[in-house]
């Protein structure tokens, strides 16, 4: 029965053998914003606001439990949404910023054990976005964040991080086999 098949495929046209239901784990789609400025990038503190779950689908357990960790401006994709775009609007809607230069994407992946389904792994797919605010540009701190900073990603401590975003962070600080 097409829509039930051994092959994920995100589009509106599926292959018979494509199926529109995720892993029993759980996969996540996720654009992180890297904004740069002098060695430093922009990191947040979640504040307990209930703006969070328009942006970036957070509920309130999640904010809380997360409040007080650094965190990587970045929101799970909605449906449909191109990764370029899913990146413009972490900058335009979340850290309100606008006329940064976004670069391409560059996309990561995990694999880990699902905390919430026993024996089963999850999956995340990232797309690493690079941006550069306006020179002009002065920090802001909007009120869904309780803090918003420039931080050296080579000298904070992982314990600094919340949601694993230090893993994340570690990832994009990596050389690249291009490089």
């Amino acid at each position: 029965m097409p829509g039930d098949g051994p092959f994920l495929w995100i589009r509106d046209q599926s292959s018979p053998l494509g199926f529109w239901h995720p892993p029993e784990g759980g996969m996540c789609i996720n654009a992180f914003l890297f904004v740069r400025r002098d060695g430093k990038i922009l990191l947040g503190k979640y504040a307990d606001h209930p703006q969070w779950e328009e942006l970036a689908g957070l509920d309130a357990s999640r904010r809380r439990a997360n409040a007080g960790g650094w965190i990587l401006p970045a929101r799970h994709l909605k449906f449909g949404e191109e990764p370029r775009a899913a990146a413009r609007r972490v900058g335009e809607e979340i850290l309100q910023i606008q006329g940064m230069r976004y670069s391409e994407p560059r996309v990561e992946t995990d694999v880990y054990a699902a905390k919430f389904a026993a024996g089963k792994m999850h999956y995340d797919v990232w797309f690493f976005v690079d941006a550069t605010p306006p020179a002009s540009w002065q920090l802001k701190v909007p009120p869904w964040f309780s803090e918003l900073a420039w931080q050296d990603p080579k000298a904070l401590p992982a314990s600094a991080y919340a949601r694993s975003h230090e893993d994340v962070v570690a990832r994009w600080l990596a050389p690249r086999p291009s490089e």
